[in-house]
């Protein structure tokens, strides 16, 4: 068989192009009388970097091992391959190499062997790059200024000049999580309007959590895993505005969680009124989960009613039902927890040097680590705090829209609640448990009337809640 694959490769630091490659590499399989299958070609790779099965690289190897071509043709060996180990995967195909320098043989020990001194030279070149590049970067970040790479967002190519156009939105995403809002609400705005997501793909929860959390918008570098002040970056937003930020992101409970989606609005929402057990899902209703003696109630009915206390707790309130009072709460806890942080570490120094006994230091760093937990105790209320408010204000986004619209009697009532819970029972069902949990305690009393017999207690609509005392009362004569 006289059949060839041609492979080209180009990296940012090759400048021979793609077409260059491709048409010499033919002009030699001409020459030599092979047949040329097709062009594999891998544009802005390096070959030091994996190269997975859906690249050209791997889509050649499936050719050669299928037996549609016996000879591999590129312009020299560092296109083709920069390791050993490519090299023993390309010899495991039995193909014979060909470049426009010269042919290796690598079904002979000779040839295999000039091969694989090739490759272990090349491979020493990347490797001393790589470390060349790694002490240019730590380097640079010595001295604050970022690392080349890919332009980010508000900033021109050299990583420390604002680009004002794109500086506004980043500012917009810092102040609106801040201000209790959410990272999906802000991605859905973004896209809402327009605004040009280069150098990016797409507005997405993703891509704002990664600006909101990158140090450099705020005037810091990485160094060693640590964010440091730099002189040299030009900050979007002040210092104290990005930790808080980044210390209400810290929240686990505020990102995405793949799993199982809830198919019950009121399955562990309702309480037992007898034991204060859970209600669960069974025989299309909820009953107490410690004991079948307990309540039960239909499904249909304590969801349609969970759904008309949420919309009434919306519609007589509007969008201050999740007005929040906290912002900047975080700052003052964020600044103390570093301070907490280099007193334990000045301690610990001290104990080493012997400037301090392991008795005093042990005494002094327990009542760190005190302080500490009470502060982080705090923000882990904050954080909580923040993440219901920011999913409530999605939900009354949707709800609502952007009008209040608060409503407490008259003929329009019932319709706009009517139109309220068919907008929310149209939400996911995990939105609308969260959404329920936020707002609402929810009991279910043994009783022949069902109404009755569910009791609601609003947690922030508090206006709606009935005099506890007569409730009593109403219960025990019941």
């Amino acid at each position: 068989m006289n059949t060839a694959a041609i492979y080209a490769r180009q990296s940012e630091d090759v400048s021979e192009g793609i077409d260059r490659q491709v048409a010499r590499c033919r002009a030699l399989a001409t020459a030599r009388g092979y047949d040329v299958i097709e062009p594999f070609e891998d544009n802005d790779t390096s070959a030091f970097k994996d190269r997975g099965e859906a690249t050209a690289w791997g889509r050649m190897l499936r050719a050669l091992r299928s037996g549609l071509a016996d000879v591999v043709i590129a312009v020299d060996l560092d296109r083709l391959l920069r390791s050993p180990r490519d090299l023993g995967t390309l010899i495991e195909t039995g193909a014979r190499l060909l470049t426009v320098d010269g042919e290796i043989d690598l079904t002979t020990a000779d040839g295999e062997f000039r091969a694989s001194m090739l490759a272990s030279l090349a491979r020493f070149e990347v490797r001393r790059k790589s470390e060349r590049q790694l002490r240019a970067n730590e380097h640079r970040a010595d001295g604050g200024r970022p690392t080349p790479g890919r332009r980010r967002y508000g900033y021109e190519t050299d990583g420390v000049t604002l680009r004002e156009s794109e500086a506004v939105h980043v500012r917009r995403m810092f102040e609106h999580v801040a201000g209790g809002g959410s990272i999906r609400s802000m991605a859905l705005t973004l896209r809402e309007e327009g605004v040009d997501p280069a150098p990016g793909k797409q507005w997405g929860p993703g891509r704002v959590r990664y600006i909101l959390t990158n140090p450099s918008y705020g005037g810091e570098v990485h160094r060693r895993g640590a964010a440091l002040p730099s002189t040299s970056i030009e900050p979007v937003v002040d210092r104290e505005l990005a930790e808080e930020v980044r210390a209400i992101l810290a929240d686990d409970a505020r990102r995405t969680t793949p799993g199982p989606t809830p198919r019950y609005l009121g399955s562990s929402l309702a309480t037992c009124g007898i034991c204060d057990a859970s209600m669960m899902n069974l025989a299309g209703g909820y009953r107490c989960r410690e004991s079948s003696a307990h309540p039960f109630i239909k499904k249909e009915f304590l969801d349609t009613r969970i759904r008309e206390e949420v919309a009434l707790a919306f519609l007589s309130t509007g969008h201050e039902l999740i007005k929040s009072d906290n912002k900047g709460a975080a700052s003052p806890l964020v600044a103390a927890l570093h301070k907490n942080g280099a007193a334990a570490r000045r301690t610990a120094a001290d104990r080493d040097e012997g400037l301090l006994s392991p008795a005093d230091a042990r005494i002094r760093l327990t009542e760190l680590r005190a302080d500490r937990e009470s502060i982080e105790a705090r923000l882990d209320a904050l954080r909580t705090e923040r993440s219901t408010s920011s999913s409530l204000a999605d939900v009354a986004r949707e709800l609502l829209g952007d009008e209040p619209r608060v409503v407490s009697t008259g003929e329009f009532f019932g319709p706009m609640r009517d139109a309220l819970v068919e907008s929310f029972a149209a939400l996911d069902i995990d939105r609308q448990r969260e959404t329920a949990r936020a707002l609402l305690d929810i009991t279910v009393d043994k009783g022949r009337d069902a109404r009755r017999r569910v009791r609601v207690w609003h947690k922030l609509a508090t206006h709606l809640n009935p005099d506890p005392t007569a409730l009593a009362d109403d219960y025990d004569a019941e």
